[in-house]
């Protein structure tokens, strides 16, 4: 497997900063998400600094998973972004045109996978399937057309909650699609799927990547690494065990003021688990 960092984790730091810090550690693999006026697709210098991420990664022999899920990026006054499950038309040609852009607009960065959520809608009801399969699988088709994978990333409360959801959202897919699982395991905690380690190993030939973390369901965001429940070190284990060769990404949002030392304690848990 590859270790990665999710660079949202250190908010106050810059990606391009990281990156070289990140590789000396040992992590193979960085998450980068959008960011109003930092890495922004509506800004002049955009492609500029897409461009400048990507040389540092491709010195550095670090790989990309680019993380839509940017909380207050569509729209300042909420943290949910357009979902393609939406029931509101313009909303959900929204949520497709954004990623679709993204897609094209990260391309040179040959990302291991780009994430999504799916979006609330009105549960797992037919019609919201069916209306997120229509959304969904064209873009799959663009991004595997430019040598990525678009990975779906399930998420509390939305059309597509829980890892089985989206197994059963397979049904709808079909077998044959390139949209691949982007497991999170803080929501994988939130909806009570255990034990995680195994639960992934099975899905392992359909898993993009993993974000591997703890949620803080008191505060929000996530716990810093080793200070819940959650064995990291043993579901690193079990997923080595799985052959999944992918990126597992080590998230802890909302504890950038901890700095580098979140890196540290991330591939700490690797180290104390290379087979």
């Amino acid at each position: 497997m590859i270790p990665g960092f999710h660079c949202s984790s250190l908010e106050f730091h810059d990606a391009v900063d990281l990156i070289p810090i990140l590789a000396e550690m040992g992590f193979g693999a960085i998450a980068i998400s959008p960011k109003r006026g930092s890495w922004d697709i509506d800004l002049a210098w955009f492609e500029t600094r897409t461009a400048e991420i990507a040389g540092l990664c491709k010195e550095h022999e670090v790989r990309i998973v680019v993380d839509l899920d940017a909380p207050f990026f569509d729209r300042p006054v909420s943290c949910d972004c357009f979902g393609l499950a939406s029931g509101d038309a313009d909303e959900q040609r929204l949520a497709s045109d954004k990623v679709l852009r993204w897609i094209d607009a990260t391309a040179e960065m040959s990302p291991l996978a780009i994430t999504f959520s799916s979006g609330r809608g009105c549960g797992q009801s037919e019609r919201t399937l069916e209306r997120l399969t229509a959304a969904v699988q064209p873009l799959a088709e663009r991004a595997a057309a430019v040598g990525t994978h678009l990975a779906l990333r399930p998420v509390t409360e939305h059309a597509i909650a829980t890892v089985a959801h989206f197994e059963r959202f397979g049904q709808w897919i079909g077998g044959d699609t390139s949209l691949r699982l982007a497991a999170d395991v803080g929501e994988m905690v939130v909806g009570g799927e255990f034990p995680i380690g195994a639960r992934l190993a099975r899905m392992q030939h359909r898993l993009s990547c993993v974000y591997l973390c703890e949620p803080d369901l008191e505060c929000g965001g996530d716990l810093p690494f080793g200070r819940g429940d959650i064995d990291m070190g043993r579901v690193w284990q079990v997923m080595t065990q799985s052959g999944f060769t992918g990126p597992v990404i080590f998230r802890a949002f909302g504890q950038g003021r901890r700095g580098l030392d979140l890196a540290r304690q991330a591939i700490t848990v690797v180290n104390d688990h290379r087979g």
